[in-house]
């Protein structure tokens, strides 16, 4: 018989070799023992020492044995990705806010000549803060960049990141008139932050202390990781992938690489990626 056989066959090829085990027995009367097995149907036979007669009266429950070869085998059915071919993924444009400079050539020039963007804090009053110093970006402007009444009311983190996105879609030379011409399901923005608006949030809590009224309404919105990112989409008008991610200072390093990911899987055409943060604030101290 074959190994695998259909359940029904299997019951019925067991039940012959019960019947065929009966029947030998008469011929064999002084052995009084029977060994049947048969290997692709799932049933089993054993020793049995009982009389023929009383054999023959327990056939009847022979189907209690059955029932484990009456159940359909399982199968287990491994699913395999198609294979898609991956894209090519290269760097058109950058730019950047630092405290090192705000253009990719200045910046990268500053860190050659092993220039340290590390200063004393001017934001506010730190002496009486253990540490003084920080990373801060100093002679920072908007104007051409951020819609004055936007401005006005969101966190620096988000400045900052609308401002180096905008500058990146510059020197990569796409500008509106490009832009225009782009299929804008395919075009994303993937720019993620580690601590979001914490300066909206705070200002947010020392209002609460005098009163609700006092708070401002975009609080909430303008705290999380992902507003700056959507925000940037919002005014391209790109409405491909759009998310942030928040790794602490491997943030940025994981956001480029998920865009690279998006373009490679044909996801998306056109991503602006990256992270900005604005920590320096007494409570981030």
């Amino acid at each position: 018989m074959a190994a695998a056989a259909p359940p029904l066959c299997a019951w019925l090829v067991a039940a012959g070799a019960h019947a065929d085990c009966g029947a030998d027995e008469h011929h064999r009367q002084q052995h009084r023992q029977t060994q049947c097995f048969d290997a692709g149907s799932g049933a089993t036979f054993g020793l049995d020492r009982r009389p023929l007669g009383a054999r023959r009266r327990g056939s009847a429950r022979s189907g209690m044995a059955m029932s484990v070869a009456l159940q359909p085998e399982r199968v287990i059915v491994e699913k395999k990705r198609p294979d898609v071919k991956q894209r090519r993924v290269v760097v058109t444009g950058m730019g950047v806010v630092t405290p090192l400079g705000h253009d990719p050539d200045v910046f990268y020039n500053n860190l050659l000549d092993g220039h340290s963007g590390i200063s004393e804090i001017e934001t506010f009053d730190c002496s009486k803060f253990p540490t003084r110093i920080a990373g801060e970006i100093k002679s920072f402007s908007t104007e051409g960049w951020v819609v004055p009444k936007l401005s006005k009311r969101m966190d620096k983190f988000m400045l900052y990141l609308i401002t180096a996105g905008k500058k990146a879609l510059e020197n990569g030379g796409l500008t509106e008139e490009v832009r225009n011409d782009l299929d804008k399901t395919r075009c994303g923005v993937l720019i993620g932050s580690a601590m979001g608006g914490m300066k909206v949030f705070n200002d947010a809590i020392e209002a609460l202390r005098v009163s609700y009224r006092k708070m401002n309404p975009f609080c909430v919105p303008f705290a999380t990781t992902n507003m700056g990112s959507a925000i940037l989409a919002m005014d391209l008008g790109w409405m491909g992938p759009n998310y942030s991610i928040s790794t602490a200072c491997a943030t940025s390093n994981f956001c480029i690489l998920n865009a690279a990911n998006h373009i490679r899987r044909g996801e998306a055409d056109v991503m602006l990626c990256g992270g900005s943060d604005a920590p320096l604030i007494p409570i981030g101290m």
